[in-house]
């Protein structure tokens, strides 16, 4: 990848997921913002201990470009919530928005260091190398993995009662796209899938994932927990029957230890 398709790269992740966090959704409200940082003043003189309100402050100072008062109230946020780690990635932020990349850097290590898959600061990180020269990282920072996907999904999809599954899965299927069906992304599609009750869809990704592996009976006892949950029962037997012989055609060592004992043991109760 040359430097300018990093570039692009960089900057278009950085529109993409603007709105994914804290500090992008404080974003988004750039009208008014004398009017905000009055209001989180007065918040502030009658709970001058709330770090949060700090931190709310200080992004609003940044989007301000108000680059000192903004260090001044992360300053204040990590003075009295320590463990308040998002400081770290607004400071970040911050500082590369206000030319020091370098610095920014810091902050922005310090906060992967704690959240390692974080997208935004993956990608913010990215930015801060490019600026600096250093593309080659760059470029490694941004090489998906598949935790950053489930990541972004689990943020979509939970909590299940004011969650975005579709959209969760659209995450998903990007990284299937990306990254091939890897069971990682797969497994956790398949839950989501069942969600919806799309039950021809959780078997398919289900399938993807089987392929993959040598040791069937964990996914044909799945396929059946599945088809069970759609109501094919007579299917679902089978799936479990199926599971069963993968299980007793094991080596005698495999078939005593506690997971396959106890699949084992689940199986012949569903087929009793």
């Amino acid at each position: 990848m040359n430097a300018r398709k990093v570039i692009k790269f960089v900057n278009a992740l950085a529109r993409l997921f603007a709105g994914l966090a804290l500090l992008a959704s404080l974003a988004a409200a750039h009208d008014g913002l004398h009017e905000q940082i009055v209001e989180l003043t007065a918040r502030i003189k009658h709970a001058p201990h709330n770090a949060s309100l700090y931190l709310k402050r200080g992004e609003l100072y940044r989007l301000h470009r108000d680059w000192r008062r903004a260090a001044a109230d992360y300053d204040r946020a990590a003075r009295l919530q320590p463990a308040l780690s998002v400081v770290d990635l607004a400071r970040g932020t911050m500082l590369f928005e206000a030319g020091r990349p370098q610095a920014a850097k810091v902050a922005l290590d310090r906060f992967l260091g704690k959240h390692p898959a974080h997208f935004e600061a993956l990608t913010t990180l990215a930015r801060v190398l490019v600026k600096l020269g250093r593309r080659a990282e760059a470029e490694q920072t941004l090489t998906p993995e598949p935790e950053l996907y489930v990541e972004r999904a689990r943020a979509l999809a939970e909590p299940v009662e004011a969650g975005n599954t579709g959209e969760a899965l659209r995450v998903l299927d990007e990284g299937v796209a990306k990254l091939g069906p890897l069971v990682t992304l797969q497994l956790y599609a398949v839950d989501l899938e069942l969600r919806l009750k799309n039950y021809g869809a959780a078997l398919e990704r289900l399938d993807s994932v089987a392929v993959q592996s040598s040791r069937k009976e964990v996914w044909l006892t799945r396929r059946g927990e599945i088809l069970l949950r759609a109501g094919q029962q007579m299917q679902a037997r089978e799936a479990f029957a199926a599971a069963l012989a993968a299980v007793e055609s094991l080596p005698t060592h495999r078939r005593r230890t506690r997971a396959v004992a106890d699949l084992e043991a689940h199986l012949r109760t569903a087929l009793a």
